[in-house]
C-alpha cells in the first residue's frame, strides 16, 4: 500500500524545508491543529518560533497559490491585520522535494468568544476593512463562489457513496431536493450580478485575539463571491441570539465598508452548502490517515442521523434570518 503524501512529512523532512530558507531550527516540531493542509510550529534559534505550512498536494496549483500570497501582501500593505507569510528573496510560495510550502511569523492569541458582542462589532470591522481593500483586487485562477453547484456536486458524491446507509438515502435525497429548490429561489433573486474578492472560510478559529487587536489568517479558501459568506459564518446559538450578532457584525463592517443587505436572504442556501460540502470533504478526505483519527464517528448512523437534523433545521429556519 503506497503512502499518502503527507505520511512523508517526517520530522527530519520539515525542518531540511524549513532550513532550505537559510533560517536554523532547534529541532522542536509542534503540529497543530490542521486538516486540510499540515501545518507546524517550528523552533528557531535565538528567535521566534515560526510557523510552516504545507499546502495539500495537487488541491491547488502554483498560480492559485500565488494569487492567495499576492492578496495577503497587499492587504497587510494596506494596513489590515492579517497574518502574511514571510518573503525570502522575493518569494513567499517555497517548495522542498515536491511540496510547496511557506512560513508565516507565530502570531500569540486566541478565537474571539462567540457570544462576545464586542468581539463580534470588532470582528465585523475587520472583514469590512478586509473587504474594502480587496474590492479592487481579482482572481484570475480560481472558480468562483457557486452554490447550486457545490451542493449538487458534493450531494451526489454522498448519494451515490456506500457510507451512507441505503435506507436513509431516500430521505436525505427527498432533503437534498428541497434544498435546491429554495436555494435557487434565493441565489436566482438576490446573488449580486458582481463578485467580489472574500475570505471564504472566514470562522472563528481563522481570527486570534491578542490584546484586544484582532488578525485573520488562513486565506486557502479564497474566492469571489458575496460578502456576506464572510459574515454569516460567526453566528451560533438560537434564532434570537443570531439575530442580535449579526447586528453587531453588520455594524461593525459598516464602519469600513458599505453592506448589501439583500445578501441576507443568501445565508440560508450558504448555510446549507456548506453542511451538505462538509460532508462531502470528510468522504474525499478519508484515505488521509489524519481523518480517521480525527473524525472516527464520520458515516456512522449517529453521524447521518444529525446531519439528516441540521439539513431539516436548515429548511425549517429559512427565511427567518433576513426578516
Amino acid at each position: 500500500m503506497s503512502l499518502h503524501p503527507f505520511e512523508h512529512l517526517t520530522p527530519h523532512f520539515i525542518l531540511d524545508a524549513v532550513e532550505s530558507t537559510g533560517v536554523f531550527s532547534d529541532a522542536r516540531i509542534y503540529p497543530l491543529n490542521s486538516y486540510e493542509n499540515r501545518v507546524y510550529q517550528i523552533g528557531i534559534e535565538n528567535a521566534s518560533p515560526l510557523i510552516a505550512k504545507f499546502y495539500r498536494p495537487n488541491r491547488w496549483s502554483k498560480e492559485q497559490l500565488m494569487e492567495e500570497h499576492n492578496t495577503l501582501l497587499q492587504l497587510k500593505k494596506a494596513g489590515v491585520n492579517v497574518v502574511s507569510p514571510i518573503e525570502f528573496t522575493g518569494e513567499t510560495l517555497l517548495s522542498h522535494k515536491g511540496f510547496r510550502f511557506c512560513l508565516y511569523n507565530k502570531i500569540q492569541g486566541q478565537s474571539p468568544d462567540a457570544d462576545n458582542m464586542d468581539h463580534l462589532f470588532k470582528t465585523g470591522e475587520l472583514i469590512g476593512a478586509m473587504h474594502r481593500e480587496m474590492q479592487p483586487l481579482s482572481l484570475h485562477y480560481r472558480k468562483p463562489l457557486a452554490p447550486l453547484d457545490i451542493i449538487k456536486e458534493a450531494s451526489d458524491k454522498i448519494a451515490n457513496s456506500n457510507r451512507i446507509q441505503n435506507r436513509v438515502k431516500p430521505i436525505y435525497k427527498r432533503l437534498i431536493d428541497d434544498i435546491t429548490v429554495k436555494a435557487t429561489q434565493s441565489l436566482t433573486t438576490h446573488w449580486p450580478e458582481t463578485l467580489h474578492l472574500i475570505h471564504g472560510d472566514c470562522h472563528r478559529s481563522n481570527l486570534l485575539l491578542h490584546d484586544d487587536q484582532l488578525s485573520l489568517l488562513d486565506f486557502d479558501d479564497c474566492t469571489l463571491g458575496p460578502q456576506v459568506q464572510d459574515i454569516w459564518l460567526h453566528l451560533s446559538g438560537d434564532l434570537s441570539m443570531q439575530k442580535q450578532q449579526l447586528s453587531e457584525l453588520i455594524e461593525g463592517y459598516e464602519c469600513h465598508h458599505s453592506f448589501d443587505h439583500s445578501q441576507l436572504t443568501l445565508i440560508d442556501p450558504l448555510k446549507a452548502m456548506r453542511i451538505i460540502q462538509y460532508s462531502a470533504w470528510l468522504h474525499d478526505r478519508w484515505e488521509d490517515p489524519a481523518f480517521p483519527k480525527a473524525f472516527p464517528w464520520f458515516a456512522s448512523e449517529d453521524y447521518w442521523a444529525n446531519h439528516l437534523s441540521q439539513l431539516k433545521e436548515c429548511l425549517n429556519q429559512w427565511g427567518e434570518l433576513s426578516h
